[in-house]
This record gives C-alpha cells, sequence and structure tokens, in this order.
C-alpha cells in the first residue's frame, strides 16, 4: 500500500512524499517547478494533458505562464488533491483521478485525448512511488499502446482482428501509428489481408 506524507520545508510549504519518495524538491519547489516549464515546448495548442498532480507547484507553475490554456490534470492518488486546495490554491479546471487503467479506458477524457491528440506533459518526480501505472497512462493517452491505436485504427473505419491484436501485443515497447500498421500488413489473418491495401495506404501517408 502507498504511504502518502506531508513535510513542512523552510518556507512552510508542506512536501508531498510517498514511500519516502519526494513528490518535489523539498527546499526550493517553485524554482524546481519554474525551470521545468520553461523546459517544456508547448506548441501552439491550448489544450494538454498533464499526467501527474505531485505537489502541484508544477501545475501552478504552468497555469500562471499560460493562463489561457486549457489543462486535464490526471493523477492516481485521492490524498494530494486536497493538501493542493489549501496551498496552492489555485483552480483546477478539469481533474481526473484514476486509480488503474480501466478507469482511464472507461473515461471520456480518455476519448478526448484520442480523438484530439492531446499532448501529453508530466514531471517524472511527481509520479512518486506509482511510475508503472503512469506510464501505462501516459501509453494510452498518447495513443502508443495497442489498445489506443486500435482505437486510432477504429476511428478511420478500420478495424483489428484478434489474431492481429495478438501479434500487436507482442511489442513491449510504446507503438507509433506507423509500427502498428507495419505489423497489420504483415498479418496473414484474413481480416488484416482484406483490409491491407487499405493499412498500406494508410502507411504511405505517415511516411
Amino acid at each position: 500500500m502507498t504511504n502518502i506524507a506531508f513535510s513542512e520545508n523552510p518556507e512552510g510549504y508542506l512536501i508531498t512524499s510517498e514511500n519516502e519518495m519526494q513528490l518535489c524538491d523539498f527546499t526550493k519547489p517553485q524554482e524546481e517547478a519554474e525551470k521545468w516549464n520553461s523546459e517544456q515546448n508547448l506548441g501552439i495548442g491550448n489544450e494538454i494533458v498533464l499526467l501527474g498532480l505531485g505537489a502541484g507547484f508544477h501545475l501552478r507553475a504552468l497555469q500562471e505562464a499560460h493562463p489561457y490554456l486549457k489543462i486535464h490534470v490526471v493523477e492516481c492518488r485521492d490524498q494530494l488533491l486536497p493538501i493542493y486546495k489549501k496551498q496552492i490554491r489555485s483552480e483546477i479546471e478539469s481533474y481526473h483521478c484514476f486509480h488503474n487503467l480501466e478507469e482511464l479506458l472507461d473515461s471520456e477524457l480518455f476519448e478526448l485525448a484520442i480523438a484530439k491528440s492531446l499532448p501529453v506533459y508530466f514531471m517524472r518526480r511527481s509520479w512518486g512511488a506509482q511510475e508503472d501505472l503512469f506510464y501505462s497512462l501516459w501509453k494510452n493517452l498518447t495513443g502508443r499502446s495497442v489498445y489506443a491505436i486500435a482505437r486510432h485504427f477504429a476511428n478511420l473505419g478500420l478495424e483489428i482482428d484478434e489474431t492481429t491484436m495478438a501479434h500487436l501485443k507482442e511489442t513491449e515497447m510504446p507503438l507509433t501509428i506507423k509500427e502498428a500498421t507495419e505489423i497489420v500488413i504483415k498479418s496473414e489473418s484474413p481480416k488484416a489481408q482484406e483490409q491491407r491495401s487499405y493499412f498500406e495506404a494508410l502507411r504511405e501517408l505517415i511516411r
């Protein structure tokens, strides 16, 4: 079981830790957050997903630097939001707490992220002891999991049969659309062969 604790730093902020792993810098959380924010390339989009609330300082830095940016915050630990609201005192327009991958896949946010290809940002330190879960959430939100790839294809009217899905699942690393397309084209299943010309056309478009 995860153990969330809070310790007061010299500036009077409560710093969150999980299983003795601090979710932000103990002495200078604001400086760390500002540095992280300056390193992010947000492009021209106006809507993103932030994966991991952590102690929340990086979220506040992001909000202050980009006041018109819509941020969907994704977290998996219920204990973090109350302390964020108490000490950061910054509104979160869109907050989601998913305790497992299944909750994400059943959510409207997942549908939105896939449909709009929303960029996903994170400060890895904020993941704490939940790296495995957050990594799984990241793969799916960025469309790089087998399930998300299948949803991408479905949105294009292309169906992935069970045999081809099994081949896709043999790849443990995050997938790209191009890599998945190559696997489908090479599949010997009748359904894959039936749609091969469509996938070959898709491959040409994403070269």
